[in-house]
């Protein structure tokens, strides 16, 4: 529980550094300039998902696996954070140049900080496999503050634009890189990375394609929303869904913490699914508290917080609220499967449970709008959460 507070605070940190810049761009710029950082953004945080799925949640699992191994894991993760950062820096610095713009200028900058943002993202998934949450505070912790002064001083000097507001955000990833890297002298090195390949390709690919088609769904199910309802209805169910989301991005900390403690009772399969359970619990009492708050937030302020569309979209928030409740301990149960089972069952079992969520978000838009949406959600995700803790179970009874 110590550990989970602390990934909690964390998270708060970590997730402050992206919401620090996007305030403070937003405040500086005009609506077009602050649209294409968003854009550069948003193209950021996917790939860093990809990142994190086949390399940082797998570096997590070897250092669980062996604590001993964790600055070497560490250093080796950190040369191959730094190649996969470069390359995808380059792909940035190609996209720039086709599209040109202010998108093209910010998709320049963040590929200038790609490489930095992943080195920290990387040892911050080490401390979490070798059980030092306290060393992920204090590289989130640095970043942060090395941001805020940054920012303070550009904005005390009046000479505050988003290219010098987003050089401080990456100049704070790097400042929380170098207080993990130089008192433990964790530098990247190339050690065996054939051999770490050989052992992890398989499950590095199949963290991939998991994440890959959980969003590329979700992605897609939303494009297609467009076309089903109206623009002021999507708008409406997406104020919802954004209203309910925070509980989610605070418990990500947790969810790592409880991946890497799951990966330490890899070989008591029966009690990593007991306490995959009580994760589970827990998350789902979180998500019930959190919901009866929101359901219960007076009108006045759920409409200075999301304005007009606020009116429209608290008729769906108790619905959106019960699917949360549905969805959140369903992330017990997926990291269960990552833990004791093999790629192709985690990427199956996304497909099937997805498959799911998607129909009963369509099929609910097309009968009954934004509401039939919502349910159809709720819906989906009951069957989802069925998939992912029978494939659990079923991994956990199965013979060493």
């Amino acid at each position: 529980m110590g550990r989970a507070g602390g990934a909690l605070l964390d998270q708060v940190l970590s997730s402050g550094t992206q919401l620090l810049l996007i305030v403070l761009v937003a405040r500086q710029a005009d609506p077009t300039t602050f649209g294409a950082v968003s854009v550069a953004l948003l193209a950021h945080g996917f790939l860093l998902g990809v990142m994190r799925a086949a390399l940082g949640e797998v570096v997590l699992l070897r250092s669980r696996a062996d604590r001993s191994e964790a600055e070497r894991e560490a250093r080796r993760g950190l040369f191959l954070a730094l190649l996969g950062g470069g390359a995808i820096a380059l792909g940035f610095v190609g996209a720039s140049a086709v599209i040109g713009g202010q998108v093209g200028y910010f998709l320049l900058l963040i590929a200038l900080a790609t490489p930095v943002v992943y080195g920290q993202d990387l040892l911050r998934y080490v401390a979490y496999g070798a059980g030092r949450v306290d060393q992920a505070v204090v590289t989130d912790a640095v970043w942060f503050v090395v941001q805020v002064a940054a920012s303070a001083v550009v904005l005390a000097a009046g000479a505050a634009t988003p290219t010098r507001l987003i050089l401080a955000w990456a100049l704070g990833a790097g400042a929380g890189w170098l207080s993990l890297a130089v008192p433990r002298r964790l530098w990247p090195r190339p050690t065996a990375v054939r051999r770490w390949w050989a052992e992890e390709r398989a499950r590095s690919g199949g963290f991939l394609a998991d994440f890959l088609v959980a969003n590329g769904m979700w992605q897609c199910s939303f494009l297609l929303l467009g076309v089903l309802m109206s623009l002021e209805e999507l708008g409406a169910l997406r104020v919802a869904i954004v209203s309910v989301s925070p509980l989610a991005n605070l418990v990500a900390g947790v969810r790592t913490l409880g991946l890497a403690h799951l990966a330490g009772l890899r070989a008591h399969p029966v009690r990593a699914c007991r306490r995959a359970a009580q994760i589970g619990l827990g998350l789902g009492t979180a998500a019930t508290v959190y919901g009866a708050a929101l359901v219960l937030l007076p009108d006045r302020w759920g409409s200075e917080l999301f304005g007009d569309t606020w009116a429209e979209a608290a008729a769906l928030v108790g619905i959106v609220a019960v699917a949360e409740v549905i969805r959140l301990p369903t992330f017990a149960a997926i990291d269960l499967v990552k833990v004791l089972g093999a790629p192709v069952d985690l990427v199956r079992t996304r497909l099937t449970g997805g498959v799911g969520v998607i129909a009963g978000l369509l099929l609910g838009a097309v009968v009954a709008g934004p509401r039939g949406a919502a349910v159809g959600t709720a819906v989906g995700y009951a069957w989802n959460e069925l998939v992912w803790w029978r494939q659990g179970r079923s991994l956990s009874r199965a013979p060493a």
